[in-house]
């Protein structure tokens, strides 16, 4: 008797495991869920970067840059440094009463042509970082935002005029344990 209520036992145990269908699968997927563990919220940096040695006298050159913000960015930054060689240029411009056109200008504007950063310079300096900062709402405007800058420099005899703006766009993303892999959602 023992042995027959056994064999009814095994046998109904491998009825009920097979035909578990969704119920079954949903308790083995709760069961890995919590194998996996908790994923992680990181900022993933992209950087835009503009750096520029003028080798020649050149006017007004333009440089124009795109770069794309969404609802994940949560911080825009701005590095603007420029070297203007040989200061010595500068005073021969002083002496001949001429103001020295040596100068480099960055605006950059948003997706809707709002002016979000302008800073021109026209001697050595380097520009604290600065933060762009969002709307009332905490967040930027999406889309493309565009970089402009209008140099005018030169370079002779191995001293040159040169600038280097960083743009710094950080994104949350989520990365699950198993991947490593930053993923924007």
């Amino acid at each position: 008797m023992q042995q027959r209520v056994l064999t009814v036992f095994m046998a109904l145990s491998m009825l009920l495991v097979s035909t578990s269908g969704c119920i079954g699968l949903l308790q083995s997927r709760e069961y890995m869920e919590h194998l996996r563990g908790d994923f992680q919220v990181q900022t993933q940096t992209e950087t835009t970067t503009v750096e520029h040695f003028f080798d020649q006298a050149e006017v007004g050159r333009e440089w124009n840059e795109k770069f794309t913000v969404d609802s994940e960015v949560t911080a825009i930054g701005v590095y603007f440094k420029t070297t203007m060689a040989g200061e010595s240029v500068k005073e021969i411009f002083e002496q001949l009463g001429i103001l020295d056109p040596r100068q480099v200008e960055v605006t950059i504007t948003d997706s809707l042509g709002t002016l979000r950063y302008n800073a021109t310079h026209d001697t050595t300096k380097t520009a604290p970082y600065v933060n762009i900062e969002p709307g009332a709402d905490g967040k930027f405007v999406s889309g493309e935002w565009n970089i402009n800058i209008v140099g005018t420099g030169g370079g002779l005899f191995g001293e040159q005029d040169d600038f280097l703006l960083n743009v710094y766009v950080d994104r949350s993303c989520t990365i699950y344990p198993q991947d490593d892999v930053c993923v924007v959602d």
